[in-house]
């Protein structure tokens, strides 16, 4: 699932329990995936993710939000090689009820200068939360790589609370995309997968969370080796909200 998505989705989820300031809200998380995947492509080994998430608040026309992200594998083949921060920033506004459009741009830095060149993303998504008055949201976004890259994705995410004195819940996710991508691979691939997380809360600010996923691509270009795959992984995480 792409990880701007995810952020969003993260906010939405713990955003009740935050302790927000007079006009701002902040979200960090430290996170630990045994696979690092990214629009179904292994980028790395087990891999540690660091993330924070600023976004205003109290505001009818919506939500400005600036946030970082990086990756860090624990067991790199060559030291730093793997490494990756994001940068993002965007505008999330409720346009009627449930609603949202959101509009932003993703900054892709890579440390290890020559590997791989750093990149800039603008995207558009929209996304309809608490359909038919049920937790089920449903998102599309369209990102623009402006070295060339197309892709388009959508997702489904589904919470089922456990009920009872329990704080936690089931959360169910399905997603699917196609990039046409002319920079890395030269070709265009389908990718999809499944995931199925179980976010604890520890208390009014934090949360813990686990999940398994299953990741799948598939190229419509057959001179790609192996480009056909798939992945079954886990994650962990806690998040703390201010």
């Amino acid at each position: 699932m792409n990880k701007k998505l995810t952020s969003l989705l993260l906010a939405s989820a713990v955003g009740c329990t935050a302790l927000h300031a007079e006009d701002y809200a902040i979200i960090t998380e430290v996170g630990f995936a045994s696979e690092y995947l990214f629009r179904g492509v292994k980028e790395a080994g087990p891999t540690i993710m660091p993330s924070v998430d600023i976004r205003s608040q109290g505001s009818p026309a919506g939500e400005l939000y600036l946030g970082g992200w990086a990756a860090t594998p624990a067991r790199a083949r060559i030291p730093g090689a793997e490494n990756e921060v994001n940068v993002y920033a965007g505008f999330d506004a409720e346009l009627q009820h449930n609603f949202f459009v959101d509009l932003g741009a993703t900054y892709f830095h890579f440390p290890m200068a020559g590997l791989r060149e750093d990149t800039v993303e603008p995207y558009l998504g929209i996304r309809l939360e608490e359909i038919a008055d049920t937790w089920l949201t449903a998102a599309g976004y369209i990102y623009y790589d402006i070295d060339k890259s197309f892709t388009a994705e959508a997702f489904l995410e589904y919470k089922a609370p456990f009920g009872g004195e329990i704080p936690a819940s089931l959360d169910l996710g399905l997603f699917v995309g196609f990039t046409d991508e002319d920079r890395r691979f030269e070709e265009d691939y389908f990718y999809y997968g499944v995931s199925a997380a179980v976010p604890y809360r520890l208390s009014e600010v934090s949360t813990l969370s686990a999940g398994v996923h299953y990741v799948g691509r598939n190229s419509l270009d057959d001179t790609i080796l192996e480009s056909d795959r798939d992945f079954l992984y886990w994650t962990t995480s806690v998040t703390m909200s201010f």
